[in-house]
């Protein structure tokens, strides 16, 4: 793997860690600067990983369509912080944005182990899990944003158990463990922002903290996976 993608990786974890500085002192506009700008560069990290070693095309055009809805997604929830009377019309564009870019991964994982029934029973159960749990947890949210919500859920547990299929079937590649920890920190970080969004809670900037210190580590992971390939 080129050395280049860990010079992009550790500027993606500077422009992050900028971010989240900039938030929590209620700089929303700089913050959002630098999450643009980190988003860019976990972009770069698999654009360039391949161009070194180009390996798995499918694979990697997939994965790239991935991480650009990702950009997309960041922009959309970026905006929301400088324009708040927009706020629940950018959460559910950028739920859109980044439900699609996890759809191009899960593509991306069939060109390695095609479709496993069993995973899609696991993505499944998570979307009723995580319907349930938004009662639980008392959210603010309408039944069409909870069903929403359930189905970003069922990719997100889809993708985990897909990523795990792919260790199970083909071995422990770096690829593969690459993915399977970046579907794991999705789902620490969207249950993060979950909950900021849609419950009352105190100490939002402790759930802003590890959200983005998740998310990063997530995206960065799944383009690694394509230098690993």
């Amino acid at each position: 793997m080129s050395p280049l993608c860990y010079v992009l990786a550790a500027l993606t974890a500077v422009f992050a860690i900028c971010c989240i500085l900039l938030r929590r002192k209620g700089r929303s506009f700089e913050g959002m600067l630098f999450k643009f700008l980190a988003s860019f560069a976990f972009v770069s990290v698999a654009t360039v990983g391949y161009s070194f070693s180009p390996k798995e095309t499918y694979y990697f055009c997939l994965v790239s369509f991935a991480l650009m809805f990702g950009f997309f997604g960041d922009v959309l929830l970026g905006i929301k912080e400088i324009a708040p009377k927009f706020k629940t019309k950018l959460i559910v564009l950028g739920l859109l944005f980044f439900s699609l870019g996890h759809i191009c991964c899960l593509c991306a994982f069939v060109t390695q182990i095609g479709v496993q029934p069993v995973t899609l029973l696991i993505g499944t159960l998570g979307g009723i899990f995580a319907f349930i749990m938004a009662g639980v947890l008392k959210m603010k949210v309408d039944f069409k944003m909870r069903f929403i919500m359930s189905v970003y859920y069922g990719l997100l547990f889809l993708k985990v158990s897909m990523a795990g299929a792919m260790i199970f079937i083909k071995g422990a590649a770096p690829a593969y463990i690459a993915a399977l920890v970046s579907g794991i920190c999705f789902v620490i970080s969207d249950t993060c922002l979950g909950i900021l969004y849609f419950t009352t809670v105190k100490r939002k900037n402790v759930l802003v903290t590890a959200e983005l210190s998740t998310y990063y580590p997530a995206q960065v992971l799944l383009a690694m996976s394509v230098a690993m390939m």
